[in-house]
């Protein structure tokens, strides 16, 4: 590397125990990162266990599906799957997540599903190929390197994620593609003003 490089550095603000780290990806972990726009919509959601697979994902899924199909409801795009806590902050023992079908019509709720408002706006988007296992390096990769870099911070602690290849192929979660979708604002903070120049 030349001396001319700049070499990306880690966000400075304290990590909770637990949380990932925010160091640059390795090489063979490098994730493409771009910015991507999302409609507000309303969903119907399910809880998660905290350490759930993708044979529970896909079984939630299938029950907002359903619910949807009773109700009469529009769907408006495949089942994704939420996190409500922020990676780089929250500890893993305080994250939640939930199952997410985004419709339209007059939804109600069912049992253990219910409905929420899912915010749209700017998110940036990665993906990893290696399944639920690979979403830790993920979320520090994110929220450590390209967040700071590009003057935007997480704007609700809300992230979606969409598995691919959800609706068939074998339970091998390791070949499961996850894209992950991390709401995201522009954020300039002011330059900071010397005191001396602050008096003059």
């Amino acid at each position: 590397m030349s001396s001319d490089e700049i070499t990306p550095k880690p966000s400075r603000r304290p990590r909770a125990r637990g949380a990932p780290a925010t160091a640059p990806a390795r090489v063979a972990d490098a994730f493409h990162v771009e910015e991507t726009w999302r409609q507000t919509c309303r969903a119907l959601v399910a809880p998660l266990e905290r350490a759930f697979t993708i044979t529970a994902l896909r079984a939630a899924c299938a029950r907002l599906t359903e619910a949807a199909a009773r109700q009469g409801l529009t769907i408006l795009e495949e089942p994704l799957f939420g996190l409500k806590g922020h990676p780089g902050e929250d500890p893993p023992h305080r994250w939640e997540y939930e199952a997410v079908l985004p419709i339209r019509g007059a939804a109600r709720p069912e049992g253990d599903v219910a409905v929420a408002r899912i915010d749209g706006g700017m998110h940036l988007a990665a993906r990893t190929p290696r399944g639920l296992g690979g979403l830790k390096g993920l979320y520090g990769h994110v929220l450590g390197t390209c967040l700071p870099e590009r003057k935007q911070e997480l704007m609700r602690p809300y992230i979606l994620h969409r598995v691919h290849r959800l609706a068939g192929g074998e339970e091998r979660e390791p070949e499961q593609a996850i894209a992950v979708y991390v709401p995201a604002v522009l954020s300039i903070k002011p330059v900071p003003v010397p005191a001396s120049e602050a008096e003059a």
